[in-house]
């Protein structure tokens, strides 16, 4: 019966370990840590009624030594040219290379078009036959008005009014 029980504890041991370390690579705390700890201390429990405590601090120094190992492997495994490295994205969608997360409008800043609703101060514009929604810089622009735009940042165009020689306020 003694070398069951030992058994048992050696198996709850490394139980436990590989639970640990597979919390390690899944994201968030999960039933593989609940395992793992709860599998730590019931190797620990079973332990303590065999072992001397000088033998039950070798055991859990091994333990300990194991589940560093893992992690040294893991970590190793996770960076550069690691199997584990293939799983995570490297690739990065950059500007330079052509990606945008939106349409540029960078080449229509001077274009003119018409405000086809009030901006107070967003709405849209209408610019060779393109509706666009834009905005004024504060200022209340009325239905009908000619508007220019002045500057894209990103998502935001930006406009003014612009005024003829006739319609100057």
């Amino acid at each position: 019966m003694f070398a069951n029980d030992i058994w048992l504890m050696l198996i709850l041991f490394i139980f436990g370990g590989l639970m640990l370390v597979l919390e390690l690579v899944m994201p968030g705390f999960g039933i593989p840590g609940i395992a793992g700890i709860i599998s730590l201390i019931a190797g620990l429990v079973v332990g303590s009624t065999l072992l001397t405590a000088s033998q039950l601090a070798i055991v859990f120094l091994l333990v300990f030594v194991y589940i560093a190992v893992m992690v040294v492997l893991l970590y190793r495994s996770a960076t550069k040219n690691g199997r584990i490295s293939k799983l995570f994205l490297r690739a990065k969608a950059v500007k330079e290379e052509g990606y945008s997360s939106s349409e540029n409008f960078e080449d229509m800043v001077g274009k003119e078009g018409v405000a086809i609703t009030p901006l107070r101060p967003s709405g849209m514009g209408e610019f060779e036959d393109t509706r666009l929604d834009v905005v004024t810089e504060g200022q209340f622009i009325p239905k009908g008005v000619k508007i220019k735009i002045v500057k894209v940042e990103g998502f935001r165009i930006v406009v003014e009014q612009v005024y003829d020689d006739d319609n100057r306020d």
